[in-house]
């Protein structure tokens, strides 16, 4: 293959296509988290400004506009149907692993639909076969808590088998599936109960898993390898040129 003379320099097509190849992703993983930085800056955001706003007394108009926004702050009064709920898997809790619990609401106030709620988390005990058994709430209770709008693409490894019927372990809460599979009037988003909230379960509902300066940190990091790598291409390149001028072939 022929090599390239470009002043002092002689570049190798393969080894410059490689190293132009390897900055172009590094540059674009850089981008990358930049984006990611600025999408948790914006939920960070909005997490405040629903945080600051009165708690919205949901009713069936506001259910039915399909409005609601990740973190609005809602309230309800209902009570919760007897062992009917969801098992969210690989949810961990002060470093052990276990499940998030998401029990159906019903009330007149909000009739006809089923309003999922995160009461929090529950261990895994004994083998991963058999679900635990939980006891909701009895009786009716008054429900505060931050709206979760579930992702239109969630990232899962395969279709989810879902069962058919109730209390039903999932690998993630997709209420559009879920209320088809199982024909039941469930809301567009699930409710994260409040944290201060006497009942429930164990619960800690962090606004985002990392800060938005890590993402700009890790940013600055490929930017400065894919500097580091064209300065490594470029010095290598113009050290074997002068050791060929000095040992001719």
């Amino acid at each position: 293959m022929p090599v390239l003379r470009v002043g002092r320099l002689r570049l190798h097509p393969g080894a410059l296509l490689i190293t132009l190849l390897a900055i172009a992703i590094m540059v674009k993983l850089g981008f990358w988290q930049i984006d990611r930085g600025q999408e948790k800056q914006s939920i960070i955001d909005n997490h405040a400004i629903g945080v600051e706003s009165e708690a919205q007394r949901l009713n069936p108009d506001t259910i039915y506009s399909s409005n609601m926004r990740t973190d609005e702050v809602v309230r309800a009064r209902g009570s919760f149907r007897e062992n009917q709920y969801f098992l969210v898997d690989n949810q961990t809790f002060n470093g052990r692993v276990g499940y998030h619990v998401v029990a159906l609401l019903e009330s007149e106030a909000i009739d006809p639909f089923l309003l999922p709620v995160n009461l929090g988390w529950v261990s895994i005990e004994g083998s991963r076969q058999t679900l635990p058994e939980v006891s909701l709430p009895a009786g009716e209770v008054e429900i505060e808590g931050r709206v979760h709008v579930p992702a239109e693409k969630p990232f899962l490894l395969g279709e989810q088998a879902f069962s058919d019927e109730l209390p039903m372990r999932v690998q993630y809460l997709e209420l559009e599936k879920l209320k088809q599979h199982l024909q039941l009037p469930l809301t567009d988003f699930s409710v994260l109960l409040d944290e201060e909230a006497d009942f429930g379960f164990p619960r800690d509902w962090p606004v985002v898993v990392m800060e938005p300066h890590r993402h700009y940190a890790y940013a600055v990091q490929w930017f400065g390898l894919a500097i580091a790598a064209l300065v490594i291409f470029l010095v290598a390149s113009r050290v074997k040129s002068k050791a060929k001028e000095k040992y001719p072939q």
